[in-house]
């Protein structure tokens, strides 16, 4: 009786592993393999590894990467990756899935005391947070860079005694492209 009941032990078992796809916690495990086999990170179609987007970003300014992860922006995949800079601050990019092209750059609310340059046809974020400060005396809280229609603009949010201003510039030229006041 013994042996029967161990023989259907094992049975069951082998059954068990044979059919693993009949059990409700592997549907969730084929439903994620099957999108990680429309992009895949092997480099097969030469697009941006996790590693050369980790590396890029580590090329234009200095820091720690603290995440970097693959999102979704417009149906387009983008390398999502939060630096930390020297003097702390959070800075995060977007870069393209494609290609060693920035998306755009979003700093958080803390001081900017840190440089990057998004390409050679841009000023650097130091240029046009100098341009700001002769436009202001007011401090930049945050700022970001990204692309506007056809243009690249660094757009920066200053703190003013009635509120908030934001502050737009042409990331090619340095120009002003507008100021615009915002009252509590």
């Amino acid at each position: 009786m013994k042996r029967l009941n161990y023989h259907r032990t094992v049975i069951i078992v082998l059954i068990m592993l044979i059919s693993q796809n009949c059990f409700p916690g592997n549907f969730i495990a084929d439903k994620y393999m099957k999108s990680a086999f429309n992009f895949p990170d092997t480099n097969k179609n030469n697009h941006l590894s996790i590693l050369d987007a980790v590396n890029y970003i580590s090329e234009i300014s200095p820091g720690e990467i603290v995440s970097a992860e693959k999102k979704f922006r417009k149906d387009n995949p983008v390398w999502e990756l939060i630096l930390l800079t020297e003097p702390g601050s959070a800075v995060k990019f977007e870069v393209s899935y494609f290609e060693r092209t920035i998306l755009s750059v979003i700093s958080d609310e803390t001081p900017v005391k840190y440089d990057l340059r998004p390409s050679e046809n841009f000023i650097s974020l130091t240029q046009a947070i100098k341009i700001v400060s002769e436009h202001t005396p007011q401090n930049v809280l945050k700022w970001k860079f990204h692309k506007i229609k056809d243009s690249w603009e660094y757009s920066f949010w200053l703190f003013t005694k009635s509120g908030k201003a934001q502050l737009r510039l042409n990331a090619e030229s340095g120009e002003i492209i507008s100021s615009k006041k915002k009252s509590k």
